[in-house]
């Protein structure tokens, strides 16, 4: 193997020493090594895939066209910037290499804003950003026929306990919620993000509450608190903020709305779910004057029982 693996697999090594430390001064080292351990990984499944090629031919950021010898036209690196994680993707596809399951955006965010920011991260964020990366890391290795275990030694045996860890404490938290009627409707809870830490262990502090609006919210990274109506709010947009994206992408109309009865961005519409998941309100009218179903799109916000159009036309008129 290259340079290249060898450095992936130290940078993970020392990623996961610094994150094992009690050194305070370690979690933004752990985070640094960690993420450009993995990145390097993925650079390395590039050269395998063109094992002919000059290493910066495959992995440079940037290309300028030039005439060789012949006068033909070629591409050849610019400087000596090398591809970053989207650039990485891309390439991947380029290649027609299959992207590991696993996220490793958790960990590029907390690396960027110990990088840019200066925040503290608690080590729940970052034992989250390690588990989400774990399929990914075992992709990698994958795709290089090499083992894990074998290449991280015992970096492995921490990144597998490290997992099952979150794992666990992840199915705690959530399991604070069922005694709330719609939870089940939340099934993509690992969007489930802590609005101070971005950690998705938030739970609810009376497990036996079936109240939405009695939730009492709090990260189990961080520990902040969050009130009902934030906490409800978090749950929706994990489950709903990417139907949300492609409606808006698409020019329909929005999926979360703030709820004409409570005022909470808690109120969904989409073809299957149409309500308030805080406060169960649903618009279940016709407008008094055109007929036309009312949604949360089109009801005024000035008289309930018209469209918004019919207002704008009643006010003209008068």
């Amino acid at each position: 193997m290259t340079d290249i693996f060898e450095n992936a697999v130290l940078s993970i090594q020392v990623g996961i020493e610094d994150f094992q430390s009690n050194d305070e001064r370690r979690p933004v080292s752990a985070l640094r090594n960690f993420y450009a351990g993995v990145l390097l990984l993925g650079k390395q499944c590039l050269l395998n895939a063109a094992p002919g090629a000059d290493p910066m031919e495959v992995l440079a950021s940037k290309f300028v066209p030039v005439l060789n010898d012949d006068g033909e036209l070629v591409h050849e690196p610019k400087g000596y910037q090398t591809i970053d994680l989207a650039e990485l993707r891309e390439r991947f596809k380029s290649f027609k290499l299959a992207w590991p399951a696993g996220s490793i955006k958790d960990l590029q965010k907390l690396r960027n804003d110990f990088e840019h920011y200066h925040s503290q991260a608690p080590k729940e964020a970052i034992r989250q950003a390690i588990a989400g990366c774990f399929p990914l890391v075992e992709g990698f290795f994958a795709i290089l026929g090499r083992s894990p275990k074998a290449s991280l030694g015992d970096a492995w045996d921490v990144m597998l306990a490290e997992k099952a860890f979150f794992d666990k404490l992840k199915g705690e938290c959530d399991g604070t919620f069922n005694e709330i009627d719609w939870w089940g409707e939340i099934t993509d809870r690992s969007q489930i993000r802590c609005p101070t830490c971005g950690s998705s262990l938030i739970y609810q502090a009376d497990a036996d509450n079936s109240d939405p609006a009695e939730i009492k919210g709090q990260c189990k990274a961080c520990g902040d608190e969050i009130a009902a109506e934030q906490t409800v709010e978090i749950l929706v947009e994990a489950q709903f903020a990417e139907d949300a994206y492609l409606a808006a992408k698409e020019g329909l109309n929005p999926v979360i709305h703030s709820c004409p009865e409570c005022a909470n961005e808690t109120y969904v519409e989409t073809g299957e779910t149409v309500k308030c998941f805080f406060c169960d309100y649903s618009i279940d009218a016709s407008c008094a004057r055109c007929g036309t179903s009312l949604t949360a799109s089109t009801i005024s916000v000035n008289n309930p029982h018209i469209c918004d159009y019919c207002h704008h036309v009643s006010s003209r008129d008068d």
